[in-house]
């Protein structure tokens, strides 16, 4: 529907509209009908999600760790904010921030699937025997003045009860519509019979579903079509699996946006989905033969055809889960294998150097996980990670240091770092930056740009750090950048105290880094966090003030000249730079930013400057 309207569509799109409704002025009410029952279901959502402060998305994170429980929520939620739309989007952003499993996040969809028959046993039972627009019109009014509350609670209620007054505003307008065909039309004319009729109903309510983006609106232009005998009971049957069908279209737009975990489970809904139709279909007339059965059994009369479209709903659903639970597990290893995750595609296979890398973009981000907060700061997180692991690479390669991943003991890395630089491992620091840091650092900064939903004030907390973190990162390969120029023209010098003298930035660059990896496995306690920073930050100002000393001794015994004693002390600037920024970014990432020091030089100026004051470099 949205590649659909595109801007070259839409006036020809209005014309049509315009012409059919004032031809057919009956068409004009339906088609408001349903336009204000959709607006309805966007302000419930927007509503529930509000009105429960997040407390929807902390259910499915922490509701989730049996399968019973899974679908109970699924069940559940979807008869609660009557969108199984929403329901599945936000598991497919839950389950591609990895808070939730593949299996909860098929179990909760499932679940779905069957909470929307709910919206058919509603209307059937009660919507179309009242006047709902009498209902809606105070339900309106409540809605728009709470909607205008500053606080959020009485926001989210004003925006539900203004949900639900348009969905009911909309149902009664869809009915009137119908209504008004009588003596105009004769769909009787078009109503077909065997399986004929089967299929073409089929088609036409996974079309309606697919144009709306709403099985709720397709079964309640249903509902109505067959409450005014627009619509014979068997084709509105046929409707009704092509509307279960249609809901596939959802998870196909979420799983767009998403990763591949987002993929895997927009996959298993779609079979899901597919499976429950078929089933349906092949059993067709035994499944009518029952819900006849069931409505005498449940007192419902012969001629309740809305009654009995919503058991018929309700219950080929069931068939579905009977069918597809006990293959869960087979699903969930097929879908791993079809769909696997990106680091254990790399992992299998041999990884090349890091100048021979395709350009890198974000691994994590994705448009699904926007949905929510917690989604959102979860993939932030694990972008901002892996930012920091490419940052990493980026400064090894710049200044020539051997793999610390290799495993390789003090010794064997001593070794290596005295040995020549092979010309094919001279990789230009730059060029690095452009393919592998500028990119995902621009992927995240535009990430919590988009970033619109609403954050208590400790997400607002981490979503700072996470944004000083990824900064912090990219200042510390520019200033890599910085000294790999003179490291570039000095680390071949015939001149033994130059080569020493590089030598020796180049390992307290591995000692830094070396013991980052030692601050990632302290222990919770805030007083051990501070020694280990304090510890960090007392080893740099050591190597510092050693480090001048060298080279004001090597000065003045003439084995270097004022020239080179210059370039060497702007290259310790530069790698205290590289260790504070790398410094202040895990601290943030351990969200302890506070105990992380404040970069001052040798001469107490700030050698970063502080947070405040140092200048974004996006478009550096």
């Amino acid at each position: 529907m949205k590649a659909f309207l595109t801007p070259k569509w839409v006036p020809a799109v209005l014309l049509v509209l315009i012409f059919l409704f004032f031809w057919r002025p009956e068409l004009a009410t339906l088609a408001a009908g349903i336009a204000l029952f959709m607006l309805g279901m966007h302000h419930l959502e927007d509503g529930f999600r509000a009105f429960t402060g997040g407390a929807l998305e902390r259910w499915l994170s922490r509701s989730t760790n049996r399968m019973w429980k899974s679908l109970l929520f699924g069940i559940v939620s979807t008869a609660l904010v009557q969108s199984s739309s929403l329901v599945t989007l936000l598991t497919i952003a839950f389950l591609s921030a990895g808070l939730i499993s593949l299996v909860a996040g098929i179990g909760i969809v499932f679940g779905a699937n069957l909470g929307t028959t709910t919206g058919a046993w509603l209307i059937a039972l009660v919507g179309l025997k009242i006047d709902l627009a009498a209902v809606a019109m105070p339900l309106l009014v409540f809605g728009v003045m709470l909607g205008r509350r500053v606080e959020a609670v009485w926001k989210g209620v004003g925006q539900v009860l203004l949900g639900i007054g348009l969905l009911f505003l909309g149902i009664d307008l869809m009915k009137a519509g119908f209504e008004s065909f009588e003596g105009v039309l004769n769909l009787e004319h078009y109503q077909l019979s065997g399986w004929a009729g089967v299929l073409v109903y089929t088609f036409i309510g996974l079309l309606a579903t697919v144009l709306m983006q709403s099985s709720h609106a397709s079964m309640m232009i249903t509902l109505a079509a067959l409450a005014t005998g627009q619509l014979a009971y068997g084709n509105a049957l046929a409707m009704a699996i092509g509307a279960n069908l249609g809901t596939t279209v959802t998870a196909v737009i979420g799983a767009l946006g998403s990763n591949n975990a987002g993929r895997r489970l927009a996959g298993a809904h779609i079979l899901f989905n597919l499976v429950t139709a078929a089933a349906a279909l092949a059993v067709l007339p035994s499944l009518t033969r029952l819900v006849e059965d069931m409505s005498a059994w449940l007192g419902i009369a012969a001629d309740a055809y809305t009654l009995k479209l919503a058991l018929f709903h309700t219950l080929f659903n069931v068939l579905g889960l009977i069918i597809m639970l006990p293959f869960v597990p087979l699903m969930v290893k097929y879908l791993m294998r079809w769909l696997p995750d990106p680091e254990t595609v790399a992992a299998e296979a041999d990884t090349p150097s890091l100048s021979e890398q395709a350009p890198m973009r974000a691994r994590y981000l994705n448009d699904t996980s926007l949905l929510h907060a917690d989604a959102a700061l979860k993939v932030l997180d694990q972008e901002v990670h892996h930012l920091a692991e490419l940052s990493r690479e980026v400064i090894g390669s710049a200044l020539y240091l051997p793999d610390l991943k290799a495993g390789l003991n003090n010794e064997q890395l001593q070794a290596r770092l005295q040995a020549p630089v092979p010309l094919d491992e001279r990789v230009e620091a730059d060029a690095l930056y452009e393919r592998h840091v500028k990119g995902v650092y621009g992927d995240i900064i535009d990430f919590i740009s988009r970033l619109d939903t609403s954050l208590l004030p400790e997400q607002q907390q981490q979503l700072m750090d996470y944004s000083l973190a990824a900064r912090d990162l990219v200042e510390a390969v520019k200033a890599a950048k910085h000294l790999q120029a003179n490291l570039r023209r000095q680390i071949d010098s015939e001149q033994p105290t130059i080569r020493t003298a590089y030598d020796r930035l180049r390992w307290q660059c591995i000692k830094a880094m070396q013991s980052l990896d030692a601050l990632t496995v302290v222990g919770d306690g805030v007083d051990a966090r501070r020694l280990a920073f304090a510890d960090y930050e007392r080893l740099e100002k050591q190597f510092a003030d050693n480090f001048q000393r060298e080279v004001q001794s090597a000065l003045r015994n003439r084995e270097m000249d004022g020239w080179q004693a210059s370039s060497l002390l702007n290259d310790l600037h530069y790698l205290l730079r590289v260790q504070r920024h790398l410094g202040l970014a895990y601290a943030a990432l351990d969200e302890v930013a506070a105990l992380a020091p404040a970069p001052k030089d040798k001469a107490g100026d700030k050698a970063g400057g502080d947070r405040e004051r140092v200048e974004p470099t996006v478009n550096a």
